[in-house]
């Protein structure tokens, strides 16, 4: 999908100058586009701040951000439908998604799923809400999994897990300190670690038996247009398809037992 170049500006919003704020409102207001010295000219503005600006926002030049801005125009005019636009997004996100897949990484993860009755999921902010969804899976695979969002209560469970049990830290970003910590006192403890993650040097890395990547977002979807937690659910659904083929005959066997015991 091409670059809103609306949307990319007010992404850098914050960072910009008085000058770049010039500048920029002159192109979010979606008038003409001009050649560089005439805008520089109209806004009263030299043309090496108008450089400086397409290289704030990450363009090569002044010939690339116009580029980008009549097709934007061009995009509102032709008033693509929204399904469209976000469909478009999902696309683009599951197909880094299989970039980052590797089938030996998700085989890893499941073994050590299926070695563990007690599971712990780390997860803050829309992470936790990634953890509903695996808790409704693996709880139908006889799973006893709690979820855990907050600081305080993930310092206490990394505190009181055991090594017979798993902790699986889901983190986008994978930049968080006290997550660091928590998990430093989980693998003093030699209690297993699973970690989702879109940042491969996240350094929560290290502290981890085994890591699934997940797709980063790039500026544009990072602005809330998808849900942030799409990246986290899908790499979670590869992982419950897999378990489901490895583990098959296991699965039946525990769905008969609770068949018997709610009899």
């Amino acid at each position: 999908m091409q670059e809103d170049i609306f949307i990319l500006i007010e992404s850098y919003r914050k960072n910009f100058t008085d000058v770049e704020q010039v500048i920029a409102d002159y192109f979010l207001s979606k008038k003409e586009a001009l050649h560089m010295n005439e805008l520089a000219k109209l806004i009263s503005v030299s043309k090496a701040s108008i450089t400086r600006f397409c290289k704030k926002i990450g363009l090569n030049n002044y010939k690339e951000l116009i580029f980008l801005y009549n097709l934007s125009l061009k995009r509102e005019r032709e008033r693509l439908s929204v399904a469209s636009d976000v469909t478009s997004v999902y696309h683009s996100i599951v197909t880094r998604s299989d970039v980052t897949y590797s089938p030996d990484d998700v085989d890893a993860f499941c073994r050590e799923l299926y070695q563990h009755k007690i599971i712990h999921f780390f997860g803050k902010g829309f992470n936790s809400y990634a953890g509903a969804d695996f808790q409704l899976k693996f709880s139908r695979m006889g799973k006893y999994v709690r979820i855990i969002s907050d600081e305080r209560s993930i310092a206490l469970s990394a505190n009181s897990a055991e090594k017979d049990e798993l902790i699986v830290v889901v983190s986008l970003r994978g930049e968080d300190e006290q997550m660091q910590e928590a998990l430093g006192i989980a693998k003093e403890k030699n209690v297993p670690i699973l970690l989702i993650t879109s940042n491969q040097h996240s350094p929560l890395i290290p502290f981890a038996n085994n890591v699934l990547f997940a797709a980063g977002f790039t500026r544009e979807e990072s602005l809330g247009i998808i849900s942030p937690q799409v990246p986290i659910l899908i790499q979670l659904d590869i992982v419950y398809e897999r378990y489901i083929q490895l583990y098959s005959e296991n699965i039946q066997k525990w769905i008969k037992s609770e068949e018997i015991l709610h009899s």
